[in-house]
């Protein structure tokens, strides 16, 4: 046999070789991360940005007329209760005075006349030398002298006390959200020169989503945090909640705080949290064991989910479906689809599907 054939014959052996190879080892299952879930935790909480507001605002008034000559504040001012915030020219008032001084004076020296009249005429009229027409006709005339002086009195104490109230002063301490009127202008009675925030009564308003409204209430607790005065957080209580929505489907909720602190403005940002009670059963998973395929939004109370079940027993993933209750920072509250003590997956669902043959992860030895 020639060298030729022999080294040919040599490498067809080898390649037929290979080729009868056998066959390749199968890929080993996929490693999941599980955890156990359990029953119990603490209530959920929902947290909502929003801003302080005057709880109760005033409009401040003058309770007689007149023309304004003192008006020092503008908005953003504050005021302090019983200072002294706007004044009308006291002229005219003054003049009235002058005028009611001199009625009454008159009314006094006519009234001490008649009654000495009176006098003389009741000492004749006892003796008999005054008929009794003349005796009645001075008792009137006593009797209307001193309806006068009444008439007087009353007038000049109603000037006085006009007087005294010229002077507009807070009843409240507040700060200035708007001036009303000008100096120099003729005010009426009533008229307001000043709308004012009552510092004293601060509030917190929100936009709720609706899926919130089912669980507040007027007189609800919610708790508030101020950046301006960090890691404290102030009690409060919603006072209201709008009837309507204002941007898509939110709606405007107030929390009146019980006890605001002391330099806390309207107008500071703040951040509301609300109480979501926990159902009873509700078990926490984290959200990464929510299969986001299945979602197509943000889980929300009231959602159905999917997630995977680890079996002990085949050693497979099963999809199960789940009620999500709520969200508790990044986990989910499930009441319905799951039992204490079973594996969920919460890492690497996307790779998963029903049914697959998986391993638990462990650390590397």
């Amino acid at each position: 046999m020639s060298l030729r054939l022999m080294v040919f014959l040599a490498a067809f052996t080898l390649t037929t070789c290979e080729d009868d190879a056998g066959p390749a080892d199968p890929k080993p299952p996929r490693a999941v991360r599980t955890m156990i879930v359990a029953q119990g935790g603490e209530d959920a909480y929902r947290t909502l940005p929003g801003v302080l507001t005057a709880a109760e605002t005033m409009r401040l008034a003058f309770p007689v007329a007149g023309r304004l000559i003192d008006v020092p504040l503008r908005a953003g001012d504050r005021m302090t209760q019983g200072e002294a915030v706007a004044r009308l020219d006291p002229a005219d008032i003054e003049r009235e005075i002058t005028a009611a001084e001199a009625k009454l004076a008159a009314a006094l020296a006519r009234l001490d006349a008649t009654d000495a009249e009176f006098q003389r005429q009741r000492t004749l009229f006892e003796r008999g030398l005054v008929a009794r027409a003349g005796f009645e006709r001075i008792s009137a005339d006593l009797s209307a002298a001193l309806a006068d002086r009444r008439v007087a009195e009353t007038d000049l104490a109603a000037a006085r006390d006009r007087l005294d109230r010229i002077t507009l002063r807070a009843p409240r301490e507040g700060v200035v959200t708007a001036l009303l009127a000008n100096r120099f202008e003729e005010l009426a009675a009533g008229q307001p020169v000043y709308e004012v925030a009552v510092t004293a009564a601060l509030q917190a308003e929100v936009l709720a989503p609706e899926a919130l409204l089912a669980l507040i209430a007027p007189g609800t607790p919610v708790a508030v945090r101020l950046p301006a005065f960090p890691d404290q957080s102030f009690a409060a209580e919603v006072t209201e909640i709008a009837a309507d929505a204002e941007a898509g489907v939110a709606y405007r909720v107030k929390a009146r705080l019980a006890d605001p602190p002391e330099g806390a403005k309207t107008g500071f940002s703040a951040a509301v949290s609300f109480t979501l009670p926990r159902a009873a059963g509700a078990i926490d998973i984290p959200l990464s064991a929510l299969i986001f395929a299945d979602t197509q939004s943000e889980p929300t109370a009231g959602d159905s989910a999917t997630v995977y079940v680890f079996d002990e027993v085949t050693g497979t993933v099963r999809a199960r479906q789940v009620r999500i209750d709520g969200v508790v920072g990044t986990d989910l509250l499930v009441t319905e689809g799951l039992s204490p003590g079973e594996h969920v997956v919460t890492a690497g669902v996307a790779l998963l599907s029903d049914g697959e043959p998986v391993r638990l992860w462990s650390l590397p030895e």
